[in-house]
């Protein structure tokens, strides 16, 4: 949909009348929490969860609305939410940690571990790396073939032999934002350490940072969200929860030609978590590099710049960068945005998922995490 219409018809949507579940930790001041509400209000955020983080490193969460579409359950701070492409973070951390313990190495050619060729059709002499995909830069796009992918399983070795999934500039030439690039982390990790892609997280990222989150819905160890759009109005969710939860889990779980669709976008976790892992990132000098400009998103947003699996978000409204990740899907916003400066006082974090919201933007970045951002760290 034209996002100038957008704007426009978002604003029929009846504005929620959304409070605030008491804080698990610290209280905000009272003029934080009221603009945070209003933001919320204002872009018809229908239930979700907020997590902040201080500098002390101390968590705080509220709930507000309803996270379930059909019995409208009150969200709680404890509800794991899919939290879209905020799971490319949490996969280049995972990653780029086993990169630094020398178990898998960032600039090899994929095809070694994929064990059969991945070449650009027009760079037949050129390797395509762990490093390029992570930054976007691997020549790799979102093609036909990818999105046919989505509902009809292809091997990858297919996938890959088809010229649409390719941009024209060659590997390492130039960025483009891509969710097939992403999740083909996924399927090199699975072939280069034969184990599944949910293995290898929990122990390189996932355990290490103490949290509960998994990329199979499967296995989410409480209450799953929803999430459904406002507009076009949906009647049923557009990701169901009960209905994914359902599923039979993938065998055999190792399967690289197949587990190519989760990296990107699977991982499930609660807002906390989500802080969590952000902060084993800042912590871990393996992690650096995701916070090191490598790429702009040019006319699709001036202020966003790219690391390896991480936004970089310079708001002119802000004196600082924020970094992290911004996930949509199903109608669901998402934001994992944080301060790196140790000697930053106050809020220096936050993480918002949510069951539906107004998708409107100008750029990439959505007006709700943008200003989330503003009310919370300005």
């Amino acid at each position: 949909m034209n996002k100038a219409l957008y704007r426009v018809l978002i604003k029929a949507v009846p504005v929620p009348k959304l409070q605030f579940t008491a804080w698990t930790g610290f209280t905000p001041d009272a003029a934080r929490t009221e603009r945070l509400l209003s933001v919320l209000r204002r872009e018809r955020v229908q239930g979700g969860v907020i997590a902040l983080t201080n500098r002390d490193r101390q968590h705080t969460s509220a709930a507000f609305g309803c996270d379930r579409m059909h019995n409208r359950t009150p969200a709680e701070a404890g509800h794991y939410f899919r939290c879209a492409s905020i799971s490319k973070f949490v996969t280049a951390a995972g990653v780029l940690r086993l990169a630094a313990a020398g178990i898998i190495d960032l600039d090899r050619d994929i095809g070694e571990y994929l064990r059969f060729p991945v070449r650009h059709p027009s760079a037949a002499e050129r390797p395509i790396t762990l490093r390029q995909l992570l930054a976007h830069r691997a020549g790799i796009r979102d093609g036909a073939g990818y999105q046919g992918a989505l509902t009809h399983a292809v091997p990858l070795e297919k996938l890959l032999k088809q010229q649409d999934n390719f941009t024209e500039h060659l590997p390492g030439d130039a960025f483009e934002y891509t969710n097939f690039g992403a999740g083909l982390i996924g399927s090199v990790l699975e072939a280069a350490l034969d184990k599944p892609f949910e293995t290898v997280m929990r122990e390189s990222i996932l355990d290490p940072a103490g949290v509960q989150a998994t990329y199979l819905p499967q296995r989410v160890p409480g209450l799953l969200a929803d999430a459904w759009r406002l507009m076009p109005p949906a009647r049923t969710p557009n990701y169901n929860s009960e209905e994914r939860i359902a599923r039979p889990l993938p065998q055999p779980e190792t399967e690289p030609q197949r587990d190519y669709l989760t990296a990107h976008g699977g991982l499930c976790a609660t807002a906390e978590e989500l802080l969590r892992i952000a902060e084993l990132t800042q912590s871990d000098p393996a992690c650096q590099g995701m916070r090191i400009p490598l790429s702009d998103f040019e006319e699709r947003d001036p202020h966003l710049r790219e690391g390896l699996g991480c936004f970089i978000y310079q708001d002119p409204a802000l004196p600082f960068p924020l970094y992290g990740h911004q996930g949509l899907a199903y109608g669901a916003v998402h934001g994992l945005f944080f301060r790196d400066d140790p000697a930053a006082d106050g809020i220096t974090g936050f993480a918002l998922l949510t069951s539906s919201a107004s998708e409107q933007r100008k750029g990439v970045i959505t007006a709700l995490n943008r200003d989330v951002a503003r009310a919370v760290l300005g």
